[in-house]
């Protein structure tokens, strides 16, 4: 590499700010305990500017004695809107406390390979859904000088940190919002592929919550899709076989089944109620508006920001933090 493609070092940098090297550490790491007068680090800063300096992150971990990273494995859900809204709000808020989110970009990674994975890239803490990251490989990050290990679940686990996300509840709050405004015939769509499981749980909730009022509820298998809805829809035209209101799994589902009831000349919310969960944008555009059930990201992504820097900190917290968001509801006109 010539002189002139040479990377800039942290000693360039001080050469030309005139300062030390540990006045440019202390400047970059903005270190409390060694006070820097402002043009001093003004200089500094420019100087970096200049030069187009970066810190070399595996020898900043070194001097600090920690890594800043929170490593968080690509979910294997879709992202929707929300969740691309929750990782946004956790990056901010990560990086307004010192900490670096790091998303790990295979969505397959689990159990102890995954862990193995997960441990190489040094991470102060990681973050990760609970059906991925067994007991075993808890002890194995563990052991890999991962300092904390949270997981997101329904339930509290007994041997890690868990971030409480209950992504069922949405569903048992429309349930009985349809309840509560009288339907006593209702349908649930229950997609396949990647979100199957979690379709099924929403579905066992939609029914556990009818069944206590002794409302049966209609399972309708589908895809994203007018055609996998056109048969059942179809049948709907016929009053006597028609659900007063549906559970559409999400908002998108749900904006795909308002499509295909009105391809069928049924009326939403006059012949049939939809609702549906996510509080996607394209809900309050379109019409009719669609009512959504939806877990707060922000609120969420604060809360789990605000767990990690304290536990990093050395706060000892309860081992099953409480539920970071609750269930909420946005009224419109299909539901």
């Amino acid at each position: 590499m010539s002189p002139a493609q040479r990377r800039p070092t942290s000693a360039d940098v001080a050469r030309l700010a005139g300062v030390s090297r540990t006045t440019v550490s202390s400047v970059l790491n903005d270190d409390r305990d060694r006070p820097i007068g402002d043009e001093t680090r003004r200089r500094v800063l420019a100087a970096v500017r200049e030069l187009g300096y970066t810190p070399h992150a595996s020898a900043r971990m070194l001097r600090a004695g920690r890594s800043n990273i929170v490593l968080l494995p690509m979910p294997r859900l879709p992202l929707a809107p929300a969740r691309t809204t929750y990782l946004e709000i956790l990056d901010r808020e990560l990086t307004a406390r010192g900490l670096t989110l790091l998303i790990h970009g295979d969505r397959e990674a689990s159990g102890v390979t995954g862990a193995r994975l997960w441990a190489e890239h040094r991470p102060a803490a990681v973050l990760v859904a609970a059906d991925r990251c067994p007991e075993e490989a808890v002890r194995l990050l563990r052991q890999a000088g991962v300092d904390h290990v949270l997981l997101e679940a329904r339930r509290p686990l007994s041997y890690t940190t868990t971030i409480v996300v209950d992504s069922v509840s949405v569903a048992e709050l429309a349930a009985q919002y349809l309840l509560d405004r009288g339907h006593r015939q209702l349908a649930c769509l229950v997609p396949g592929g990647d979100i199957a499981a979690l379709a099924r749980d929403r579905f066992d909730a939609v029914t556990t919550v009818a069944g206590r009022a002794g409302v049966p509820v209609q399972r309708v298998d589908c895809a994203l899709t007018t055609d996998s809805l056109a048969a059942t829809v179809g049948i709907w035209r016929d009053p006597r076989r028609r659900p007063d209101a549906v559970y559409s799994y999400n908002d998108e589902f749900g904006l795909v089944l308002i499509q295909a009831l009105t391809d069928a000349g049924l009326r939403v919310p006059d012949d049939i109620a939809v609702i549906g969960t996510d509080n996607h944008p394209l809900g309050a555009a379109l019409r009719p508006g669609l009512t959504t059930t939806y877990l707060d990201p922000v609120e969420g992504a604060v809360a789990v920001a605000s767990s990690i820097e304290r536990l990093l900190g050395g706060e000892e917290l309860d081992p099953g933090l409480a539920e970071i968001a609750k269930p909420r509801i946005i009224t419109r006109s299909s539901a």
